[in-house]
């Protein structure tokens, strides 16, 4: 199973189906045919087929009510929501963002399971794990009235600057593609309909609405189609959302080889195509080639789309085809036949089951001296350092914004988990990492600042509450950040005193969702434009240190509001000086730090943010038993690297956050996690380093690296990364047996040396001679396997392999094709560490063993 879906048999696919689309037992139950204009209908008849229903229904339907099922409504009262049609008994689809859990679905959005970031997710390498990540997807769709999860999104990522990194699933189709699968399957066991996203190609968020990526067939079809592929042919996905990039010069909600060829034809898509908010630009050219229904609104597919149908330019038989395949869904989900009442949401079992992908998905990359697992009996006292320590991190922002139940800091974790035992020493170090220009404003050159809370959108009035804030720097996740405030029509004013540490030029940047105004001594300074996600302001003033100005900023809205500044060298002196005097007083250091990706914007550079490496290397310095946390959404560099003793990849981990890294740090479970996407050390090693490639010239991006994406090309071109693709260290030690080759498998039998229960991921890489006219990697990934042993435990691990784990796209054909001949395999623990190989020969399609 290299690169593209392995072929299922038809009775696999069957009970995958049965799994897919049957209504959970937990979920509501089904109604009596109901009395009234649809009794006796027989698309109300539930032992009819979906197919059946669907096509008793069609002739039913009025253009206009046709048209009415091709769009969703968003406005004051409805969000998401494909209307109902009451007399033919036609619920309405009601949809939510996603994919890190529920986010804004209706014109409030209500608190969920906010769940690690789906990176995370891939970092398990388990798609068990994926399952029951989905599972608290769809089991929270459902709770909260809607039936439409828009998630996974499965792009690969090509560039680590991209900003949506965060919210895929890594650089490797074929791990993509088997987590995409248990995701879909855990959403869609909730009676959920799951929208895999967003298809094709959206690799960056550059230029996103207008970028047009230069894709070759044969990379196309290897590395940025196969797991839609595999979402939509093993996962059963529902419905899929087309992207708002160009692909080959055509929008990808528009193009009919993407649309009506592959998906639909190739592979059999037999659901939706949803299009992303507002990705169709032409009513004729959306409707005729392969895009269902058109979301947010009905721009053109509600009066545009029926004067194209009144003048012959798109006709019947393509709107029937669009709206039997939503109503076929529908059906197949039972959204006819379930009371939708909504329920409470179970945090204490949704948030067991974040907690414990937080921890099955973070990566140990560095453990010098076993300084990891902590012992509390050993190390008396602790430093917690960072931006990331005293707040958890959630997820990253856009679409995946998720209002959590709850959150769990790291700080008051580890305080719970060592109780009066450890000396825990907390500083600082630097305020929550932001979205915009970084770092934001520290709390010491914050002083007296006080929010106050009105009632309305004109800071009119008496507030509702007035209290001191250590900066400014929130997401109020849309909903109202205190009791007593209206939803939708409240505000918040901060007023203060700015001084600076030093005295030079700063440059104030002032990041908002919703718009936001900045006044210095009285003076309107900057206005947010409130762009989605986030936008911008900024300006560069003169600062004289120790003086104080008067700052103030408004805000009218529920997203993200941030003040943050570019200040002079010297001005950050005072944080990293109070976070080395806790790392002075403490055996051992543990340090937070991260990034925060965003929907809509790319990172400028691998770096992260502000003044964090100086903090590490300061902390570092002071105290060389120091740990690092890295709270990332992609690869970071880190170049402090030799001088600390432990990393950690934590990713974005979700309400449970400091749960579950106070669990991995103290040894209470296995780091489980492995890199689903290489670490380079420096940009420029990456693929796509040439303006050409990313982010492109004149909005063209040309793909010109090929199929030579991730390990692929660090591989081929003899490039060291930092660390590379499935690469991460345990608490204890494994010894891989000899390899053994048998039909159409190969088995490995895995033992733990070591003195702790643990985890490893055993990982197939299929090896295919390249030609100057097929080039291929030295290596590239056909199957893995996590195995979790206690001490001294041995077991065999088994991997399939089919000849398609050799195939390659051919152009000429358009097809795939395996030539008979010798192939190689390699098995390891990660793409640069595989010690087990063989060679294999394929003779026509079947596999030979030598």
């Amino acid at each position: 199973m290299a690169r593209t879906l392995r072929s299922t048999t038809a009775a696999a696919v069957v009970l995958l189906a049965a799994v897919a689309f049957a209504p959970p037992a937990s979920a509501a139950p089904l109604t009596d045919v109901p009395a009234g204009p649809c009794a006796g209908s027989p698309w109300m008849d539930r032992h009819r087929s979906p197919d059946e229903r669907a096509a008793a229904l069609l002739p039913q339907l009025t253009l206009d009510e046709k048209m009415q099922m091709m769009h969703t409504v968003s406005d004051a009262t409805h969000s998401r929501e494909v209307l109902a049609i009451d007399r033919l008994c036609v619920p309405a689809l009601l949809m939510n963002n996603g994919p890190a859990g529920v986010g804004s679905g209706g014109p409030v959005q209500p608190s969920t399971t906010a769940l690690p970031a789906p990176i995370g997710q891939a970092a398990t390498f388990d798609p068990d794990a994926a399952r029951r990540y989905g599972t608290v997807e769809g089991r929270d769709t459902w709770d909260t009235g809607r039936n439409l999860m828009e998630g996974p999104n499965v792009n690969i990522a090509r560039v680590p600057l991209n900003g949506r990194t965060f919210e895929a699933f890594g650089e490797d189709p074929y791990l993509a593609g088997r987590i995409a699968t248990g995701n879909i399957q855990g959403i869609q066991s909730q009676g959920v309909i799951a929208n895999v996203k967003h298809y094709a190609a959206n690799n960056q968020e550059i230029n996103r609405n207008t970028v047009d990526e230069l894709i070759d067939q044969r990379t196309l079809h290897e590395i940025y189609l196969p797991a839609f592929q595999a979402a939509v042919q093993d996962g059963h996905s529902g419905t899929v959302m087309c992207a708002k990039n160009l692909v080959n010069d055509v929008h990808a909600c528009q193009n009919a080889p993407l649309l009506n060829d592959i998906l639909k034809g190739s592979f059999g898509f037999d659901g939706f195509v949803l299009s992303d908010f507002n990705s169709c630009y032409s009513t004729v050219e959306c409707a005729n080639n392969g895009m269902d229904m058109e979301l947010p609104s009905a721009t053109f597919y509600g009066d545009a789309l029926k004067t194209a149908v009144l003048n012959g330019q798109v006709s019947m038989a393509t709107v029937d085809d669009h709206v039997r395949r939503i109503l076929t869904v529908m059906f197949r989900f039972g959204l006819f036949d379930r009371a939708h009442p909504t329920a409470p949401i179970d945090a204490r079992a949704d948030g067991a089951i974040a907690r414990q992908v937080g921890e099955e998905g973070t990566v140990l990359l560095k453990n010098n001296g076993n300084l990891l697992p902590l012992d509390p009996g050993r190390a008396h006292s602790l430093a917690v350092i960072g931006p990331g320590a005293g707040t958890a991190v959630t997820g990253g922002q856009g679409s995946p914004d998720v209002a959590p139940l709850y959150t769990v800091s790291p700080l008051s974790a580890i305080r719970a988990r060592v109780g009066d035992r450890v000396t825990v020493n907390y500083a600082e170090g630097m305020p929550p990492v932001n979205l915009g220009p970084q770092p934001a404003v520290p709390s010491y050159a914050l002083q007296n600042l006080t929010a106050a809370y009105y009632p309305n959108k004109t800071w009119t009035g008496t507030p509702v509450a007035t209290r001191g804030e250590p900066w400014i720097d929130t997401d109020f996740h849309q909903v109202p950040p205190l009791p007593g405030l209206p939803v939708n029509n409240w505000s918040v004013r901060w007023t203060g005193n700015l001084v600076a540490p030093v005295t030079g030029d700063y440059t104030l940047n002032l990041i908002s969702r919703g718009g936001a105004t900045l006044y210095l001594d009285g003076a309107e300074l900057a206005k947010g434009s409130g762009s989605f996600p986030a936008g911008t302001a900024s300006a560069t003033v003169h600062l004289d240190a120790g003086v104080p100005r008067a700052i103030q900023v408004d805000y009218a809205s529920q997203g993200t509001v941030e003040l943050g500044w570019t200040a002079p060298a010297g001005a950050d002196d005072p944080a990293i000086a109070q976070a080395v005097a806790a790392a002075r007083a403490s055996d051992v250091a543990v340090v937070f730090v991260g990034d925060m990706e965003a929907e809509g914007m790319d990172r400028a550079t691998l770096a992260l943010p502000g003044f964090q490496d100086a903090l590490v290397s300061a902390v570092a310095a002071a105290n060389p038993r120091t740990v690092v946390v890295l709270n990332t959404g992609a690869p970071v560099l880190m170049p402090w690297l030799d001088q600390v003793a432990g990393v950690l990849e934590a990713w974005y981990p979700g309400e449970e956050d400091g749960n579950a890294i106070a669990a991995t740090l103290f040894g209470d479970v296995d780091p489980g996690g492995r890199l689903p996407i290489t670490f380079p050390k420096s940009l420029a090693d990456t693929p796509a380093n040439t303006a050409a490639q990313y982010p492109g010239v004149n909005k063209v991006a040309t793909y010109s690296e090929g199929v030579f994406v991730g390990y692929r090309h660090y591989q081929a071109s003899a490039i060291e990364p930092l660390y590379p693709f499935g690469y991460g260290l345990s608490y204890t030690t494994f010894r891989l047996g000899r390899l053994l080759r048998f039909g159409g498998l190969v088995a490995v039998r895995v033992t733990n040396t070591g003195p702790r229960t643990g985890s490893q991921v055993l990982q197939l890489y299929a090896d295919i001679p390249g030609t100057a006219a097929v080039p291929e990697p030295p290596h590239q990934l056909a199957g893995f396997q996590k195995v979790t042993l206690r001490p001294g435990e041995s077991r065999w691990v088994t991997l399939p392999l089919t000849a398609r784990s050799f195939a390659h796209w051919d152009t000429t054909a358009g097809a795939w094709s395996t030539p008979d001949g010798t192939y190689g395999i390699s098995v390891g623990t990660s793409s640069a560490d595989l010690p087990l190989t063989a060679t294999v020969r394929v003779v026509n399609g079947r596999i030979q063993w030598r």
